[in-house]
């Protein structure tokens, strides 16, 4: 990513936290770290072509999988998150819950920018929005959680719109840093897909187990699969890899598990830039 220049660094550590949480992190590392719009565009587009590449590939090995369900061998009981349907009283899209949703988001905002100043504002943002989630009561944010998505993402492809909008314009950029971002992404990739292989043969169930243990085992490919589409791809994109499936014992997991990269993914990548220079 050298030739990306002062923004090479930046554009590197918001590609690991995309890979971790998603595109909110890639954003909120490269405006905090002060990257220039062609160095975000580049990334987003060389990144977006592994994307097109890791999704099908994913879709692929989940194909014919079972639900990674747990078995009892005697007992005849089962894991009690089977069959339990997981539901989420979600609050409809309203003119009421997007009006208090803009308003939670301005007030976050504004107290991110008091609190952080210009650099700091979406890492603060993150952490007043993290608090705001874990104490609040479950029925205020169930009743802005659709809202809250439909509008998060709008605003999301928005940005990313923009920021590829100068199209010819940035045409330059991605060609002379496009070979060094593919090698940062293939070794990035490769290490996410070896660290799963590794996960897989270190912890597997022993060859005379069952396939049904096979599945049940906390390293079952159905399980690494959600898990890496969850890093990859976000909470949205592992909970419908889950669905698609059928793997209704993964839907929450997944959700969790995505949430969770969202947390702490610009956090990792502004420390780990720290670290690096």
């Amino acid at each position: 990513t050298t030739s990306l220049g002062v923004d090479g660094m930046v554009v590197a550590v918001a590609l690991m936290a995309k890979n971790v949480g998603g595109g909110v992190n890639y954003v909120a590392v490269c405006t905090t770290l002060g990257a220039s719009p062609n160095a975000i565009a580049a990334g987003l587009c060389v990144d977006n072509l592994f994307a097109l590449v890791y999704f099908p590939l994913v879709s692929a090995l989940s194909n014919g999988l079972p639900d990674a369900t747990l078995h009892s061998d005697q007992s005849g009981e089962s894991d009690p998150l089977v069959g339990s349907e997981v539901t989420e009283e979600e609050g409809s899209v309203t003119v009421e819950s997007v009006s208090t949703t803009f308003s939670v988001a301005a007030l976050v905002t504004w107290l991110g920018e008091r609190i952080g100043g210009t650099r700091a504002a979406l890492p603060v943002s993150t952490l007043l929005t993290l608090l705001l989630t874990t104490v609040s009561p479950p029925s205020f944010t169930a009743k802005l959680r659709k809202s809250a998505n439909l509008l998060g993402t709008t605003f999301l492809y928005l940005f990313f719109a923009t920021a590829g909008a100068p199209g010819l314009a940035i045409a330059d950029t991605v060609k002379s840093s496009f070979v060094g971002l593919v090698v940062y992404l293939t070794i990035l990739y490769s290490v996410h897909g070896v660290t799963l292989f590794g996960a897989r043969k270190l912890f597997s169930p022993k060859p005379q187990t069952t396939p049904a243990d096979n599945y049940s085992s906390v390293v079952a490919p159905q399980r690494l699969l959600v898990a890496s589409s969850a890093a990859i791809g976000g909470p949205a994109t592992a909970a419908a890899l889950a669905q698609a499936n059928g793997w209704d014992s993964l839907i929450a997991p997944s959700l969790l598990v995505g949430n969770l990269g969202y947390a702490v993914a610009t956090f990792v990548a502004l420390l780990q830039h720290w670290i690096l220079t």
